[in-house]
């Protein structure tokens, strides 16, 4: 056997997944080739220093942020696939031949409840009135909300999507370091919110969230 023949199988021969007759091959060969048998001990060396390693721990929260990245992906996902769709709507809008001042009347009124669905207004988060076009998430439940740990008052602003679950937050005021992401992640996991409503329909939306009470286990 060749070097040529022989180095591509190193991998395979240490972990002992070559036939028989092919090992005999190899074995032979590293006794007789010095520059194959020093490049086969670096790479027996290289496993033997990343099996030494060892497993490392999952961050607590990697599900929390998994999940939040995942919906993230799934609302972006349905507006393209909504997106898409307009040209198609646009070509069966114009395939009609409708007189000129109803024509005008039907689009103007087709694009505002379009755009309303696919890009919801920003409204205030400290505006309590609601419109009759939009209404902004609501809470309905935490079970964990009193678990939380504070020494200080926050504020948040979260993104909700269409389900009523939290896709993302960023902190407004208040401590912001590992600890308060911790728990704030353990807690918006089971904080459920009725989802924002535009002309009727749910869709992603923000609301402002703010922890004025401290807790103190103990």
């Amino acid at each position: 056997m060749r070097c040529i023949q022989a180095r591509p199988l190193f991998s395979s021969y240490l972990d002992g997944a070559v036939s028989g007759a092919e090992m005999h091959e190899i074995s032979e060969h590293l006794d007789q080739c010095d520059a194959c048998h020093e490049e086969y001990g670096l790479l027996e060396k290289t496993r033997i220093l990343v099996s030494g390693l060892g497993s490392e721990q999952a961050p607590p929260d990697l599900a929390v942020r998994i999940r939040i990245t995942l919906d993230g992906e799934r609302a972006r996902s349905w507006r393209r696939i909504l997106g898409g769709q307009v040209p198609r709507w646009q070509h069966a809008f114009h395939s009609f031949m409708l007189p000129a001042a109803g024509g005008v009347i039907v689009a103007i009124c087709f694009f505002a409840a379009l755009i309303g669905f696919l890009a919801p207004p920003q409204v205030d988060a400290y505006d309590d009135v609601p419109t009759m076009l939009y209404t902004p998430p609501r809470l309905e439940s935490s079970a964990s909300i009193d678990e939380l740990d504070l020494d200080s008052p926050l504020m948040i602003e979260t993104y909700v999507d269409a389900t009523g679950r939290v896709q993302n937050y960023r902190i407004i005021s208040g401590r912001d370091d590992a600890l308060t992401h911790e728990q704030l992640n353990r807690t918006l996991l089971f904080t459920i919110f009725a989802p924002a409503q535009a002309f009727g329909r749910p869709v992603p939306g923000k609301v402002v969230i703010s922890f004025s009470h401290i807790h103190v286990k103990g």
